[in-house]
């Protein structure tokens, strides 16, 4: 692995680890956190777009959706089209709980890209862009 890659995964792994910091200062599950903040803001989403979204495995997501459900802060809709699809819905309990979390965490973003500057903001946007697009493709080129 070259200097410049250990760069990367270490600057990933820091934004990675201030996320899950502040999940915990809160007293909350890392991955709790990403579906709050996937779900918050949105209509309805099924449980493969919160994989996609965020990452991760089906497992989890369905662990994360159980303990919201348990708890009241989302219900499950049958899909239109599909029935056995489910839509992901937060309740209006689950509502007032992600913006609870998930309002204080944006403003600091916020606050953090205002000081970064609009042209550092779009500059990290176009090369993390251009980052999946290659190696999505370097993916697809060794299967």
């Amino acid at each position: 692995m070259s200097g410049d890659e250990r760069k990367l995964w270490g600057v990933w792994g820091q934004a990675n680890g201030l996320y899950s910091s502040w999940a915990a200062s809160r007293n909350i599950n890392y991955y709790l956190l990403l579906v709050l903040y996937t779900l918050e803001g949105q209509k309805a989403m099924t449980q493969k777009k919160i994989c996609t979204c965020t990452g991760m495995t089906k497992q989890t997501v369905n662990s994360v959706i159980r303990s919201l459900k348990e708890d009241g802060y989302i219900e499950l809709i049958s899909g239109c089209e599909d029935r056995r699809e489910k839509q992901v819905t937060l309740t209006e309990k689950g509502i007032v709980y992600a913006n609870e979390l998930i309002t204080p965490l944006r403003e600091l973003e916020h606050r953090a890209l205002q000081i970064m500057g609009n042209d550092r903001v779009m500059q990290m946007v176009d090369n993390i862009i251009l980052y999946n697009t290659l190696l999505e493709k370097e993916m697809e080129r060794k299967d």
